[in-house]
């Protein structure tokens, strides 16, 4: 079972940005091969602190991470560590060449890009079409029915290209349900009729469903 980020870095949950990288920092040091070379499994230990440290200063992931751990990260299509072959790689993206060690120049992933669309609540129980725009152009997406506010999934591949012939980041896409404000009279009676004919299996939580937003994920293959 994959250790608690907080933990790897040793933080409290509610530690801050600031101190979530001071102690990355500080553990990166310290585990670095150059003056830990006595310790054969310093890379791993260094990696599994870059992944914790990947998460937390993400304040999106973070929140993902906190509410639904680490399965919610995997259900959200988050690869850790993904682009990153080795212990300079990694340093270099962190800190670029004010680490203080000497950071080789490998392949580099692209950024993500995150990109926010508004349907409505009436789209949202029905299902939609979308359009997404990315550097490679528009791209129709098919939102299933009951998607949920704040909903989340990505688009491999779709992010900023890479550096050094490393592969692109992917294009993360957040849902938000617009809820409709000064209706008509005729509007409301049909709100409260679809109000009483709802069921209960109508309103299950999606936090019942088998990943975080894999419902949603799924209707993308």
């Amino acid at each position: 079972m994959p250790r608690d980020y907080y933990e790897v870095l040793g933080v409290e949950r509610g530690a801050s940005e600031t101190e979530v990288k001071r102690a990355f920092r500080k553990l990166a040091r310290e585990l670095h091969p150059d003056v830990n070379d006595h310790d054969p499994e310093a890379e791993e230990k260094f990696k599994a602190a870059a992944e914790a440290y990947e998460v937390l200063s993400d304040p999106e992931r973070r929140q993902a991470y906190d509410r639904f751990g680490h399965e919610g990260l995997r259900g959200g299509g988050f690869q850790p560590g993904a682009g990153f072959g080795t212990i300079e790689d990694l340093l270099g993206a962190v800190f670029g060449g004010a680490f203080g060690f000497e950071v080789r120049r490998g392949p580099m992933r692209g950024q993500d890009l995150v990109h926010a669309v508004e349907i409505s609540a009436v789209q949202a129980m029905l299902g939609a079409t979308v359009k997404i725009p990315s550097h490679e152009g528009e791209r129709e997406v098919e939102l299933p029915p009951g998607v949920q506010h704040g909903a989340q999934f990505g688009l491999r591949g779709h992010g900023l290209p890479g550096a050094n012939g490393g592969p692109p980041g992917d294009l993360r896409v957040v849902v938000h349900v617009l809820v409709p404000t000064d209706l008509s009279e005729e509007q409301r009676e049909l709100a409260e009729k679809l109000e009483e004919a709802l069921e209960p299996h109508n309103l299950r939580s999606q936090r019942d469903d088998d990943g975080f937003f894999s419902r949603v994920r799924r209707a993308f293959g």
